[in-house]
């Protein structure tokens, strides 16, 4: 069996202590918040709105909002995971290489500067 590093076994160990803490748990449920939420959603990357299963034309911030007003979990877990499904989860279908590249492009430029508007917004 192979042994792992110090610095491996150092992350894992920690990993497994945050997914059993109070953060982690509630982190976990708002990963199955938002995959819920958005299975059968799709986004429109050139206009920053992800269209939800019932039609609604949502931002980022109002994706939070309402996610967090039916689950009541913490907004920073929420947004995290909506940002992860935005930059990791969601393919969109039919896009050849070149479309789908610029697809990308768009939602990191989306995700981008979302969070420095957030950031700007905190500072004032």
């Amino acid at each position: 069996m192979k042994r792992r590093s110090g610095l491996e076994s150092d992350f894992t160990d920690g990993f497994a202590q945050w997914m059993g803490s109070d953060e982690g748990l509630q982190s976990m449920e708002a990963l199955d918040w938002v995959l819920d939420a958005f299975e059968g959603a799709s986004v429109d990357a050139s206009e920053k709105r992800i269209i939800w299963p019932d039609g609604q034309r949502l931002s980022i911030e109002q994706s939070v909002e309402r996610i967090q007003e039916t689950s009541g979990l913490d907004k920073h877990a929420i947004l995290s995971h909506i940002i992860g499904w935005l930059q990791m989860e969601y393919v969109p279908e039919g896009l050849d290489d070149k479309q789908m590249e610029m697809f990308e492009s768009q939602i990191n430029d989306w995700v981008e500067e979302y969070e420095k508007n957030l950031i700007q917004s905190s500072r004032d």
